[in-house]
């Protein structure tokens, strides 16, 4: 395991793709994770708060798996959305349409807002299974997220409705793809935690809650605008930015 940990640690860092693991079980893969968490840590990072993935239950059965599954997010990996984005870092980018919440004191949401996720992979190609993502931290690259809105408690978010278009690529969802709702997904994060004897979700963290639309590869020269319907106030305003080399 150490040699995978070691191979995508150099991956993360503009090395060569890594060899696709393909007997790699889910324990085996957090313990990769957790290796190449701690050494963001020794370096410097700062860890800003979690990501929930795999949150769609009707593809559990396919990818073997009974479970949502989580990774870290960094601070120097989460920003403001600005009007443009620089692929230039990644190998073959994708983005992921999400609500972020960020937690108060009591450790319930204060704050939410629209949230674009790059995720890149370490491997040659897309096609990989549930563990190897989770091993290369859910295949994190950037958090891009809209304006702080205050939570509203009492807004329903079960019926949340999405879309995202890339170019000419176009994708759709909501909240049946995230649990049946955000907050639902944000307990099974801290049900997941619990199990796995992680730290638990802390104040001030910050919490994707997975992805409301199917993801879409992300080119330059490109177009990307994204909107949640169903969200109060100006929540309901799109992201939008265009992509360079």
């Amino acid at each position: 395991m150490s040699d995978l940990a070691d191979a995508l640690w150099q991956a993360r860092l503009g090395g060569p793709v890594v060899d696709i693991p393909t007997s790699l079980t889910l324990s085996e893969a957090y313990a990769i994770a957790a290796r190449n968490h701690a050494r963001r840590l020794a370096r410097g990072d700062r860890a800003a708060g979690r990501k929930i993935g795999h949150t769609w239950p009707a593809t559990w059965a396919a990818q073997g798996i009974a479970a949502p599954t989580w990774g870290w997010l960094y601070a120097d990996t989460t920003d403001d959305l600005a009007d443009a984005l620089d692929l230039a870092a990644w190998r073959e980018p994708k983005v992921e349409l999400e609500l972020v919440l960020r937690l108060g004191m009591d450790r319930r949401p204060d704050a939410m807002a629209l949230g674009l996720e790059i995720v890149d992979r370490p491997y040659p190609s897309w096609d990989f299974p549930v563990a190897a993502s989770v091993s290369a931290g859910g295949v994190h690259a950037a958090l891009l997220h809209g304006p702080w809105q205050p939570f509203d408690p009492q807004a329903d978010l079960s019926t949340l409705r999405a879309c995202l278009r890339v170019g000419e690529q176009y994708s759709e969802g909501g909240s049946e793809r995230v649990l049946g709702s955000p907050l639902r997904a944000l307990e099974a994060l801290a049900d997941l935690l619990d199990e796995q004897e992680a730290l638990p979700l802390q104040p001030d963290e910050i919490v994707t809650t997975g992805a409301l639309t199917p993801a879409l590869p992300l080119k330059p020269g490109q177009r990307c605008e994204a909107r949640i319907e169903g969200l109060p106030g100006s929540l309901l305003a799109p992201l939008a930015f265009t992509t360079s080399a």
